[in-house]
């Protein structure tokens, strides 16, 4: 038997109708560094949270004015829940997730005036996803390129983002989507369709085909099963 431990984050999040955040403004990395520096969190969270930002911004898994519009809306919330929302940023950057999504989901409902700790589900829920989905991708061997594939074609297309990196990211959202939107955890085979789905949409568009098609290949209800096992129980990781 499957033992859903989260059962109760995902009914908290079911029914969030979040509506689109507006265009980040352009800001240049020190302003978001900052903020960092004004919130009231401990001094050894700002500084690791400070080392992790530069190179995500640099390497482009974090827009400046993404990070900036969120630590601004950060700023109103208790000095517990900033320690919250940097911390699982931080966890997000360290293992190396392109996090622009996840700032902006929880900039929705940051700005729609959601409290905090529904905020804070769906970002713990978005990042053991990333997490999760990252482990079983690489344990079953797809995320590496084919030995015969051109380094030419698996070249990044934005300043240090792999096509791995943006993989996971693609399967980890759709799952989280099927999710956030209310679909029971059990139900693997629509959640498998759906990104069955999505990744097929983004063969040769926005990830290339040589990463894509094994996935595609290996993909099951027992592969997305693997992962939502992992995301909600992380304790198995």
């Amino acid at each position: 038997m499957i033992r859903w431990a989260w059962i109760s984050l995902l009914l908290v999040v079911v029914g969030m109708a979040w509506g689109q955040v507006p265009l980040a403004p352009e800001v240049p990395p020190e302003e978001v560094l900052a903020l960092v520096r004004a919130l009231e969190i401990p001094d050894e969270l700002k500084v690791g949270a400070q080392l992790e930002l530069s190179p995500a911004m640099a390497e482009g898994r974090l827009t400046p004015g993404v990070a900036f519009a969120f630590l601004s809306e950060v700023q109103g919330l208790s000095p517990g829940e900033q320690a919250d929302a940097l911390a699982m940023l931080v966890q997000g950057l360290e293992q190396g997730f392109i996090l622009d999504p996840l700032l902006n989901e929880a900039l929705k409902g940051l700005r729609l005036n959601r409290p905090w700790p529904e905020v804070a589900g769906v970002l713990e829920l978005r990042v053991n996803l990333l997490v999760a989905t990252q482990q079983v991708l690489e344990s079953r061997g797809l995320l590496s390129p084919p030995m015969a594939t051109p380094l030419y074609e698996l070249r990044t297309t934005q300043s240090g983002i792999s096509p791995a990196m943006q993989l996971v990211l693609e399967t980890a959202w759709a799952i989280g989507d099927f999710l956030v939107a209310g679909g029971s955890p059990a139900d693997v085979v629509p959640m498998a369709s759906l990104l069955k789905s999505r990744l097929s949409r983004l063969r040769d568009w926005g990830l290339p085909s040589q990463l894509v098609d094994p996935v595609l290949e290996s993909l099951s209800p027992i592969l997305v099963q693997e992962i939502v096992e992992l995301a909600l129980n992380p304790e198995r990781r």
